[in-house]
């Protein structure tokens, strides 16, 4: 659990870094997905909901709650993070909480 943690320091460290100086992120592998319909930036206008600078927690707690089936009425999203590990949802959700 601990490298858990220290891997999504780091990936939030990296992102921060590149977000202070002016360059975009690095989206993960795993979020390719996500960038589909919410956007690389996470700022999707219109009936998909923007994910970027949500809390991290929040984000990877949802996430967990898709894969898991938990989330009534929903359609892509299970089938989307059914394959994700646990350091990708992190990772994902450093990702999207990082972006201003």
């Amino acid at each position: 659990m601990r490298s858990l943690a220290f891997a999504t320091l780091v990936l939030a460290g990296s992102v921060q870094a590149a977000l202070a100086a002016g360059a975009a992120p690095p989206l993960p592998a795993a979020a390719a997905p996500c960038a589909n319909c919410h956007g690389t930036d996470g700022r999707h206008q219109g009936a998909i909901p923007a994910i970027a600078g949500r809390p991290a927690p929040l984000l990877a707690d949802t996430l967990r709650r898709f894969r898991a089936d938990a989330v009534p009425d929903a359609t892509v999203m299970p089938r989307l993070v059914k394959g994700l590990t646990e350091t990708e949802i992190d990772q994902v959700a450093a990702y999207f909480s990082t972006i201003r």
